[in-house]
């Protein structure tokens, strides 16, 4: 994922109450190929191209406009802005999880979306480390609430809004592993099924917990006077957040150039 490589550390920020915030920005010069890369690699949350034939087939579309009109939040009509902004977020999340830090993170949320512009329930991001080792102590289960303002022009908290729905998570997780776990099942994905399963009861296989609120903001958007405002109301959270300009369209060129299989 080269495009990660356009994903620069700015300083952290460490808000009233003495919590760090880990801030990035997405660089405005991503090359051509790079591009590309994330948009091939970005189709496949929603579709394997290995099966897009057949899904095709029989509806008298192009790849490119079943993609369109299928899989991919619309363009303008209704909630499809806003979750083709907050699928965006989630996914550049999850890939810097994935590809940078190393975690194994399923994607599954969108791939098997029965309403392709509304946000699928659950925790946003699952992410996890096992070591090999049966039930090691080091094994690492990550959750995260990610919240995007790809537009506009007044700064909204959108941290803020991460961690409040972060609260949920301890509930939500439990949930989200076992829709996982019955999809690996009926999928006949065994490795998966139990790498889920390791996680299933921490009172019997503990292991690390983390979770974790991430905003992704565009740069008109982005307030570090709102962020140091960030409130974890005694609660300890890994905090995220990622700035680029013009992000919306950043994010409506991935899905069209996503949307034309190479």
């Amino acid at each position: 994922m080269k495009y990660l490589n356009f994903l620069n550390p700015l300083p952290d920020i460490i808000t009233n109450n003495e919590n760090k915030i880990e801030v990035f920005e997405l660089s405005s010069d991503i090359d051509e190929i790079s591009l590309n890369e994330w948009a091939n690699c970005f189709r496949q949350n929603y579709c394997s191209d290995a099966i897009l034939d057949q899904l095709i087939d029989g509806t008298g579309m192009t790849k490119e406009e079943y993609l369109l009109s299928q899989k991919f939040p619309d363009k303008t009509d209704g909630f499809g802005p806003a979750t083709r902004s907050g699928d965006f977020g989630e996914l550049l999340i999850s890939d810097f999880l994935e590809y940078i830090l190393g975690y194994t993170v399923p994607r599954e949320r969108y791939t098997y979306k029965f309403n392709r512009s509304s946000s699928t329930q659950g925790t946003d991001v699952i992410a996890y480390k096992i070591s090999g080792k049966p039930n090691d102590l080091c094994d690492e289960l990550v959750t995260f609430e990610v919240k995007a303002q790809a537009s506009g022009k007044v700064p909204k908290n959108r941290l803020q809004d991460a961690i409040d729905d972060s609260f949920k998570d301890p509930i939500r997780k439990g949930e989200t592993l076992s829709a996982l776990k019955q999809l690996y099942i009926e999928t006949g994905q065994l490795e998966k099924t139990q790498q889920i399963q390791r996680f299933q009861n921490k009172p019997d296989r503990p292991y690390i917990d983390r979770y974790g609120a991430a905003a992704v903001h565009d740069t008109e958007t982005y307030s570090e006077k709102l962020l140091k405002s960030v409130d974890l109301k005694g609660q300890t959270r890994w905090l995220i957040v990622i700035k680029r300009e013009n992000l919306m369209k950043l994010v409506h060129s991935l899905y069209e150039r996503a949307s034309k299989c190479k």
